[in-house]
């Protein structure tokens, strides 16, 4: 019964990416404006706003607090994007929406973002959370997000991604993420470029905005292990269940967020939630040495070649898959230095690049390519290798990949 109607919400594609509030903001105020009933964090950024928001969630959810999170993309079940207390919305909760609103979807240029946004509101009032963890879609400043009026608002790393959208700088995309700082609502975030650094405090100056700044070099790696990583922050020690360096820092954004703005929460309440936090395709082991990640841009795959190396003394082997965005020179150079053996694969999607475009691309000639996943997933397992494995690229391939490892994916539940 959900099929239908999650095929017309996806038939909202094809209208594309909108950039603006107009037309969310009409449909809000004809759902009743939702978003104007709940308390809210915002979240920004290039890389870790889905792990950061679901470690927030983790923790007040753990300690009394009935908590939303909206996070995308989804990997397996389009349910998973909008949740209640780790668990995801109903499918007779997503039909609701769609009939009701039906014919204002159809008349309008509504797009499938601004439908899934409007719906997660109305569901989050709906169902009266104590607050609700929201990360953009795409950039900040004219994401459909941006109509909330959150009590704190979060900038998590800006590197460089979606520049064709947001701008070829760091100081375009940092001012593009810094769009949703709201005056006087306080921010907190964790950045070393000091490009990014220096817009993120431009703008808070601007908007009378008090940031906080969680110095990377001040979060100190214990110890790593393929399960797990501890690490220390201003003389506070806290492990994660599941590995990368790049969790350290959005541990603390989460952890800072909630120690500033829920006071009765103890180091220990906040480490049992820690403790019972998952956040799949993030470093995920899917069988002993092999992994899967969602890395996609530069920086990602670098933190998670290098993460790969650490914990095993070797450069890691990878299976990619590669969005037809994300092909330069830097990125196809990290393959070369950072992996001892690449294989480049591919699915049918619009949004992955295809054989034809694979075969014809000069940066990419060096590389051994299986165009099957499941034939490239084959190939790369049997190899005999005392270092990592990881199949990385997308949230695209995540079917693909849990199939092929016969992984049980649990309808998204955290």
């Amino acid at each position: 019964m959900i099929d239908p109607t999650l095929e017309f919400l996806y038939g909202l594609h094809n209208r594309g990416i909108k950039l603006g509030l107009r037309n969310i903001e009409g449909f809000l105020k004809k759902c009743g404006d939702p978003h104007k009933k709940i308390k809210t964090i915002h979240l920004a950024g290039t890389n870790g706003k889905g792990s950061t928001s679901s470690i927030i969630a983790k923790i007040l959810q753990k300690n009394g607090y009935k908590v939303g999170l909206y996070t995308s993309p989804h990997l397996i079940h389009f349910n998973e994007r909008i949740r209640i207390d780790g668990i995801p919305i109903s499918n007779e909760k997503i039909i609701k929406f769609i009939e009701s609103h039906k014919q204002t979807l159809i008349e309008s240029s509504i797009t499938f973002f601004e439908a899934t946004t409007a719906l997660a509101f109305e569901y989050f009032a709906e169902k009266n959370v104590d607050i609700a963890i929201v990360e953009t879609g795409l950039g900040g400043r004219l994401d459909s997000t941006n109509v909330l009026s959150p009590i704190q608002t979060i900038i998590t790393e800006i590197h460089y991604d979606h520049t064709h959208i947001l701008g070829n700088s760091i100081e375009e995309i940092t001012s593009e993420k810094c769009g949703i700082f709201k005056n006087q609502t306080p921010a907190i975030t964790v950045n070393s470029d000091p490009r990014a650094i220096k817009t993120i405090k431009k703008h808070a100056l601007l908007k009378n905005v008090k940031v906080s700044f969680i110095k990377k070099e001040d979060i100190v790696i214990k110890n790593q292990t393929p399960k797990s990583v501890n690490f220390t922050y201003d003389m506070q020690e806290f492990s994660m269940p599941q590995a990368g360096s790049y969790q350290t820092q959005n541990a603390m954004l989460a952890i800072k967020t909630c120690q500033d703005n829920f006071h009765n929460l103890t180091n220990e309440d906040i480490q049992q939630a820690l403790d019972q936090w998952y956040w799949p395709a993030r470093m995920q082991i899917m069988k002993d040495n092999f992994f899967y990640d969602v890395a996609h841009n530069r920086n990602g795959i670098s933190v998670l070649a290098k993460d790969l190396t650490e914990i095993y003394k070797k450069k890691p082997l990878g299976v990619v898959v590669l969005k037809n965005d994300k092909i330069n020179p830097q990125l196809i150079e990290k393959f070369s230095t950072l992996f001892d053996k690449i294989i480049i694969s591919t699915i049918s999607s619009k949004d992955i690049l295809n054989k034809e475009e694979i075969m014809k691309n000069p940066l990419l000639k060096n590389f051994q390519f299986i165009e099957n996943l499941n034939e490239a997933l084959t190939e790369l397992d049997k190899l005999e290798y005392s270092g990592a494995k990881v199949v990385f690229g997308s949230h695209y391939i995540a079917k693909e990949v849990y199939n092929f490892f016969d992984f049980s994916f649990d309808n998204g539940l955290i």
